[in-house]
């Protein structure tokens, strides 16, 4: 599996609808882009898995998703899926600490019973 991470910001038009939203008083957050939000692990391709999503808060640098798959199509799924909301940049992560399998041996040896390693 690769790593990815998919730099985004929200669309010029979702930020105008969120101010608009915002000065009515409404709740912050759209409640269909919420929807979707809470929807997407369950709408993920087989083999598609989102690691985590991290937004910079008073800032204007890009949130972070960082995606593991085998086919970069499971990228262009996550870019469509929030057309009209978020705009994506994929970048392949670089090779850092442990890989996927040294990290699932190390989780497991953690919870397995004293003496039984």
């Amino acid at each position: 599996m690769s790593v990815y991470l998919g730099y985004y910001r929200v669309t010029p038009g979702f930020a105008e609808a969120n101010a608009a939203r915002a000065r009515s008083g409404e709740a912050s957050i759209d409640p269909k882009f919420r929807q979707m939000v809470i929807d997407l692990p369950g709408k993920l391709p087989a083999n598609c898995r989102i690691i985590g999503s991290y937004a910079p808060m008073g800032t204007d640098l890009p949130a972070v998703m960082i995606a593991e798959t085998n086919n970069t199509d499971d990228l262009f799924f996550i870019s469509q899926y929030y057309n009209g909301y978020l705009q994506y940049q994929w970048v392949p992560a670089r090779a850092v600490g442990t890989t996927a399998a040294e990290r699932e041996r190390y989780l497991a040896s953690v919870a397995a019973p004293a003496g039984v390693r």
